[in-house]
């Protein structure tokens, strides 16, 4: 079975905001992007607001889809095949809403190759992050 998630890059002035997971489930312990599952009749767009508001209390304002990929999560095993957006408006001040993350900070691209992050979000921060966002 294929995970299909809605996936943010969110964005300001040259930095990426991203969470540290405390799920022992999935992605264990990783530093990651915001989103999660699409629900039933969702599409990704959708999904991603759904989930910025639930994880960080933000209502999303200005979002890009740039593609979509795939990756199996280490923890788990499970494919999941991500939409990935980058957020770069919203309203609202970016803060710790429920119990996915235990931490989340901005970061430049060049300190993203230094976490415990997925390849391809590494690769994807250092190619849509550039400069000032």
């Amino acid at each position: 079975m294929v995970r299909v998630t809605a996936t943010a890059l969110i964005a300001k002035e040259g930095r990426v905001l991203l969470g540290k997971r405390t799920s022992k489930i999935r992605f264990a312990g990783m530093w990651d992007a915001f989103g999660g599952h699409l629900e039933k009749g969702e599409t990704p767009d959708q999904a991603l607001r759904r989930e910025l508001q639930e994880e960080l209390a933000i209502e999303v304002t200005l979002a890009q889809f740039l593609h979509v990929y795939e990756d199996i999560d280490p923890t788990s095993g499970e494919t999941f095949r991500h939409h990935l957006f980058l957020v770069t408006g919203w309203d609202g001040d970016p803060g710790i809403a429920n119990d996915e993350h235990s931490e989340i900070r901005w970061f430049r691209p060049e300190e993203v190759p230094d976490l415990h992050l997925m390849p391809h979000l590494t690769e994807a921060i250092a190619m849509h992050v550039p400069g000032n966002v």
